[in-house]
């Protein structure tokens, strides 16, 4: 699933094992952080291995060895390394399962933060455990506009999904807008770090209050079959106009392209009244993702404004997403999801395809940062706005 290259491909474990999974698998109980090709303990439960320590090996295998393995496990969209390394700092554990089979213990090496090497075992040990070991993020709203010194306005935006968002997200917007040009605000910084993506008509409708003049979304929607699960796509989680089979035409070679009144973003999308024209900056990382990645393409594509953090979980020129298809593998019972549409932004071309938007300003936190919970990043583009 890895090799195809599709962050919107998903499969589920076989039941049993999912089940051993649950109840008796042991794993590898120390969260970590992958940090420019380097790898460190986070807050960890075990005192034997300090938080902000550096791993150099696991059972008397190079830590650089088994990123790579790793990697080999995990789905992401093109060429993106990014949301892959979102993934591994959660999940480490279980992919090192997957990978290396479950094991009682660990032999670690690692450097202290005075620089010396030490080697300490480590008890494998529950993933209920290792979940309730974690330290607990502070709750956050999905949704948020403030205004910070030096006339900054910040819109957070962690997710475009309806359901999570639970307010109406077009009155947010234009409420937020209309407040950052009644303040005559300087500078705008927008925050899609860790949004997953959700209704695609939102990140285009988020556009309409950069814009100056109308734009394209979209430059094509296809699929390689007529025969699509239709139904699906009418639920309120679809974005798209009431699909029928006559909205869809063959184009030659397998491939069946959507006509323009099949989805909003195919359409010419005008301005919004209150858009806004000054300085806008973009907060974005690995798991900016799906909704959020195609909407950074299309403000990177009209250079709107910089871009800070690191790439884009989802790639620049699209992606295959859609509803999603289900079905089951018939010995395993595995599920496997997948999007049956294929997207194309309406972008300027870049250089290297299958990479996602990459930032004019690549800022990383280090190890200490993350323990201690500093958001370099946002500080970083207030100093910027400032400039």
């Amino acid at each position: 699933m890895s090799k195809m290259k599709d962050g919107h491909l998903y499969g589920s474990l076989p039941a049993q094992l999912e089940t051993y999974r649950n109840e008796k698998a042991l794993f590898f109980p120390v969260k970590l952080q992958f940090i420019a090709h380097k790898v460190y303990a986070d807050t960890v439960p075990n005192p034997l291995i300090p938080a902000g320590s550096e791993i150099i090996s696991i059972n008397n295998k190079p830590i650089l060895a088994i990123q790579i393995e790793l990697l080999k496990y995990l789905v992401s969209d093109g060429n993106i390394q990014t949301k892959k390394y979102r993934i591994l700092n959660n999940f480490f554990y279980f992919y090192y399962f997957i990978a290396f089979a479950e094991q009682p213990y660990f032999d670690v090496v690692y450097k202290s933060r005075d620089g010396q090497i030490k080697k300490d075992r480590i008890k494998a040990d529950l993933e209920k455990n290792i979940i309730a070991n974690e330290k607990p993020d502070s709750p956050q709203p999905p949704i948020d506009f403030s205004i910070k010194p030096g006339h900054i306005a910040l819109i957070t935006i962690r997710t475009f999904d309806p359901q999570a968002l639970k307010v109406d997200f077009k009155e947010f917007l234009t409420t937020s807008f209309k407040q950052v040009l009644d303040l005559n605000i300087k500078t705008i910084i927008i925050d899609l770090r860790g949004n997953g993506g959700g209704k695609d008509t939102y990140g285009s409708l988020l556009y309409t209050y950069l814009a100056n003049k109308p734009f394209k979304y979209y430059k094509n929607l296809k699929t390689v079959t007529k025969n699509l699960e239709y139904e699906k796509f009418k639920t309120n989680v679809s974005s798209y106009n009431d699909l029928k089979p006559s909205m869809i035409k063959e184009v030659g070679g397998h491939q069946y392209q959507m006509d323009k009144e099949a989805h909003p973003n195919l359409q010419l999308i005008p301005p919004n009244k209150y858009h806004y024209d000054g300085k806008v900056l973009f907060l974005i990382d690995g798991s900016s993702f799906s909704t959020a990645s195609e909407f950074c393409a299309i403000a990177y594509s009209h250079k709107r404004g910089d871009f800070i953090g690191e790439e884009t979980g989802g790639t620049y020129d699209g992606n295959t997403s859609g509803v999603q298809t289900e079905f089951i593998l018939p010995n395993t019972k595995m599920e496997i999801s997948f999007g049956p549409v294929k997207y194309e932004m309406s972008v300027n071309p870049v250089k290297e395809i299958g990479r996602g938007v990459i930032p004019q300003h690549k800022i990383y936190p280090n190890i200490q940062d993350i323990i201690e919970n500093k958001d370099v990043q946002l500080k970083y583009a207030i100093w910027l706005a400032g400039q």
